[in-house]
């Protein structure tokens, strides 16, 4: 059985005192079931002090802090409904208290106190309905634009160069994070009852790792364009193993960092109760976006200071680059600049909080796709020259254009600037 200490909303056992506890074990706990809590162990230890004990041999009537254990045979498993006093517990499932063949209350190896096992009666996560929608949406669409916008990058072969390859990758990390969120909603907190916690965990997990690769790829996206503005001065002839390394690889060691400390202090089923811990991936968030945001201002320095000296295309061209990227840095972070904010005090301030935190979180690949593809000025010319050369050849086939057209003889341009002086941005 595992440790259930109280925490939150969780349940501590390890106090018998009837003397303790006069005020409400939780914040939690609405006026009712405090009053019933309360009645409840009143009567408790009534008992306790008037009750005489069974002849034989016994483990003794105890308050366990939460409710009533009556005396029980050795050797036996006392089961009772999980109290609905209890905030955050389902009164549909059961507790359970172990009599020990000795005739004394199982006690936990971990604490060394008696316990009792509340872990069935945990309600994995309570999710608002409007929230929900709005992230299944939002991660829908983003897969979706994703999907597509990928699609293009790959179907095109005239808009390939480095910094297109980062854009691919960046797609797919947005991709695999907004599955691994999905999954982890609609298999984990949906659900009224999950049976393995190590499934929930894993898919957690995994979830935060693509999370991270989001923000490292955006910090990609800015090293490289820092790269070539800033250090090669507008060449794009070098290896991206490094970004590859900084998108894939680095962002394993902050999530390894949070499963080793979920492991040792993460509570609840999926460790949905871990609220703390999870800023090892707010910090590491954070910390990229401010050094993302340190390059692209150098980067914004260096530019200006080049058009003023020797305007040319290529560098004008780059500019749009950075202001894409400038876009959605505020995007990507304004969920954890406003996270200190949230109203606690009412309810409808608080749903509407959440709905606007979910709606920047799911939505921002499709923000990404959106920028970096569909709002691009080059995808939309190749767009353009690919549905005019179907539009020429199929009337061609059909005898309603004669030869001679120029449409599907029409050259494509490379987005690299290196080639044509026109970056994929």
């Amino acid at each position: 059985m595992a440790d259930y200490s109280y925490n939150g909303s969780f349940y501590d056992t390890s106090f018998t005192t009837c003397d303790m506890y006069p005020l409400p074990l939780n914040e939690k706990q609405a006026p009712d079931q405090f009053e019933a809590w309360l009645k409840r162990k009143n009567e408790c230890c009534e008992r306790i002090q008037t009750e005489a004990p069974p002849s034989e041999s016994h483990c003794e009537l105890v308050w366990d802090t939460w409710d009533c254990w009556n005396w029980t045979a050795p050797g036996d498993t006392l089961i009772q409904t999980c109290p609905w006093w209890v905030p955050d517990a389902s009164p549909m499932e059961q507790a359970t208290k172990t009599c020990m063949p000795d005739g004394t209350w199982y006690v936990h190896p971990g604490n060394n106190n008696t316990w009792t096992n509340y872990t069935a009666c945990e309600v994995p996560y309570k999710e608002s309905p409007i929230r929900f929608i709005i992230f299944e949406a939002g991660y829908s669409t983003s897969v979706i634009a994703l999907c597509l916008a990928l699609f293009i990058f790959t179907y095109f072969q005239s808009l390939g160069c480095p910094r297109v390859t980062i854009h691919k990758n960046l797609f797919i990390s947005f991709i695999l994070s907004a599955i691994s969120n999905i999954i982890w909603h609609v298999t984990i907190i949906v659900s009224s009852r999950n049976e393995s916690g190590t499934a929930c965990r894993f898919t957690y997990i995994m979830a935060q790792f693509f999370v991270l690769c989001n923000y490292f790829w955006m910090l990609s996206e800015g090293l490289y364009l820092h790269t070539v503005i800033v250090v090669a001065v507008f060449s794009e002839n070098h290896d991206l193993l490094l970004y590859y390394i900084v998108g894939w690889v680095i962002p394993m060691v902050p999530a390894v960092v949070l499963l080793i400390l979920q492991l040792t202090l993460g509570s609840g089923k999926c460790w949905t109760e871990s609220q703390g811990i999870e800023w090892v991936i707010g910090g590491t968030i954070i910390a990229v976006l401010l050094t993302n945001a340190g390059l692209l201002l150098n980067i914004v320095r260096v530019l200006v200071t080049k058009l003023r000296a020797t305007p040319s295309q290529g560098a004008r061209t780059y500019v749009r680059a950075v202001r894409a990227t400038i876009i959605l840095l505020p995007l990507m972070g304004l969920h954890y600049i406003i996270i200190p904010v949230r109203p606690s005090d009412n309810q409808v301030a608080e749903l509407v909080y959440d709905c606007i935190i979910a709606f920047l979180i799911s939505f921002q690949g499709f923000f990404v796709a959106c920028i970096f593809c569909f709002f691009n000025g080059e995808v939309i010319s190749q767009l353009h020259r690919s549905i005019r050369n179907f539009t020429l050849v199929h009337y061609s086939h059909t005898g309603q254009l004669q030869n001679g057209t120029d449409g599907p003889s029409q050259t494509q341009h490379s987005s690299c600037v290196k080639r044509t002086g026109k970056d994929a941005d």
